[in-house]
């Protein structure tokens, strides 16, 4: 197996990329787990007969890219599948085009693109592709989705109280939640994990910062999927040493966000959580806040 050199020379990156590997272990799992029904095993050989199925219908699109995915997940294929120009273009067509039709296509796709990601080497034909501008738009999608879910949720709850067809309205409402918030769980950390490694290049992670991801991150910091949360509050603990990026996090009031994870069970979660706010805790404004909100008792408690 070949392998490719990354960047490490930052401080703290090899450890974050550490704590992140289980995350992209469980998300390998949970893809393995929608993916139950395919079970062809793909060959390089085939690769052309993959791209055609990229110009039929969803379901079609949706097995291409499947097939394409156990290729990409290979760590030896990845040379020559980068190599590929046409299945850069065809991928990125694909996304662009029909990315809010199926959670799965876009899935597959931006796992593909995570996929090249994890290697510094790659990071140039990602960014000309503007794959990290596609996971941008898909990542915002996603998070206004949610956020007027949520609200249509709470709206039917409020209904219920009084009339019986508007208590189920209200447990359908929160089905429906439940589900997309299950689907959306691998398309949000396989799109932010893809975002964090090319937010190794300083430039790039600027452009992620003007289009918004602190506000997105924050925003997300309510769902309740352990590995996403893990993943996300990492993404925030690399963005808060810039002061900018502290500003734009306690616009979003995030400490008050942070405070539902604290204490967490979750070792690696309250690791990640501490560093973060040892980060912001040198902003004399939010280490006030801290002390308001009452984190200095959680955080004793958690060290006895």
């Amino acid at each position: 197996m070949y392998m490719l050199n990354r960047k490490l020379n930052k401080p703290g990156f090899q450890e974050e990329k550490d704590v992140l590997s289980q995350s992209s272990r469980g998300m390998c799992q949970e893809l393995d787990a929608c993916q139950r029904e395919i079970t062809e095993v793909a060959s390089l050989v085939d690769l052309s007969d993959y791209l055609e199925l990229l110009y039929e219908d969803i379901p079609e699109k949706v097995q291409g890219t499947g097939m394409i995915l156990q290729l990409a997940r290979n760590p030896d294929n990845l040379l020559e599948l980068g190599s590929n120009e046409s299945l850069f273009l065809a991928l990125t067509r694909v996304l662009r085009d029909d990315w809010r039709k199926s959670i799965e296509l876009s899935s597959n796709i931006i796992y593909i693109f995570f996929c090249f990601s994890t290697f510094s080497d790659f990071h140039g034909v990602l960014i000309h592709h503007k794959v990290g501008s596609l996971c941008m738009a898909v990542v915002e999608h996603e998070v206004n989705r949610h956020e007027t879910l949520v609200e249509d949720a709470e709206n039917k709850r409020k209904g219920a109280r009084t009339t019986s067809s508007g208590k189920l309205e209200y447990e359908k409402a929160k089905k429906r939640l439940q589900t997309i918030e299950k689907r959306q769980d691998i398309l949000l950390r396989v799109s932010l994990y893809l975002l964090y490694n090319l937010a190794e290049l300083p430039a790039i992670e600027q452009k992620m910062k003007n289009k918004g991801i602190v506000s997105y991150l924050t925003r997300l910091l309510s769902r309740s999927n352990e590995e996403l949360i893990i993943l996300i509050v990492s993404f925030l603990k690399k963005l808060s040493i810039y002061g900018e990026n502290k500003d734009e996090m306690a616009k979003e009031k995030i400490l008050k966000r942070l405070l539902q994870l604290i204490p967490s069970k979750n070792e690696v979660l309250m690791n990640v959580a501490i560093h973060l706010l040892l980060n912001l805790s040198f902003d004399p404004s939010l280490r006030e806040e801290m002390i308001t909100l009452g984190y200095l008792p959680k955080l004793v408690a958690q060290l006895s």
